[in-house]
């Protein structure tokens, strides 16, 4: 979904929460929100299939959006196929934004939880309803959907938008501190 913007020269932030189903995603200028949903991964009989539809959609995100900086949620490692497509997955959509020239980093998401709700352990529908009331109440919407079919799927989409702001504050803090000429802090998490 785009929302109209008019920031002259933005720090441009393209955040996806990765999944093998479904793949949440969301564009900053800065912290004003321009573009967010979810892209559904329609055919998974291979997971050939699933990589490339996810580096086509990905890489039209990034040809429009021209992002300075990516953001993508950790994965982790858990015995299974799925876990291990998720993977290959996160790493190949990694490396096409590091051929475009973008900043990468990635985050666990109970870094990202922390950072928005000051709460580590927060729930999904903690964090979304933050971003909301603090940040984006015209999202409203897309928390009063029926929670037995579409909260799930909606919540792809709140996970990357909290994925972006969380990068573009640390990316920011960053770019000041190098300025300022001051040490950088002790734990980065570039990816």
């Amino acid at each position: 979904m785009e929302i109209a913007h008019n920031n002259p020269d933005p720090i441009r932030t393209l955040a996806l929460d990765p999944g093998t189903r479904e793949l949440g995603y969301a564009v900053l200028d800065r912290t004003e929100l321009v573009y967010f949903g979810v892209h559904s991964f329609r055919d998974r009989s291979s997971a050939r299939r699933v990589l490339a539809d996810g580096q086509r959609f990905v890489g039209k995100l990034i040809a429009k959006f021209r992002p300075k900086l990516f953001v993508i949620e950790k994965t982790f490692y858990v015995n299974s196929k799925r876990t291990s497509l998720l993977h290959v997955l996160a790493g190949e959509l990694t490396n096409l934004a590091r051929d475009h020239g973008s900043s990468v980093l990635a985050y666990a998401p109970t870094t990202v939880k922390k950072a928005i709700t000051g709460n580590g352990a927060a729930t999904k529908r903690e964090l979304a309803e933050i971003l909301v009331t603090r940040r984006y109440p015209h999202l409203d919407r897309y928390l009063r959907t029926d929670t037995r079919t579409r909260e799930q799927y909606w919540q792809n989409a709140f996970d990357a938008i909290a994925l972006a702001l969380t990068g573009y504050e640390e990316f920011t803090s960053s770019q000041m501190r190098a300025a300022l000429k001051l040490p950088p802090r002790s734990k980065h998490r570039a990816a």
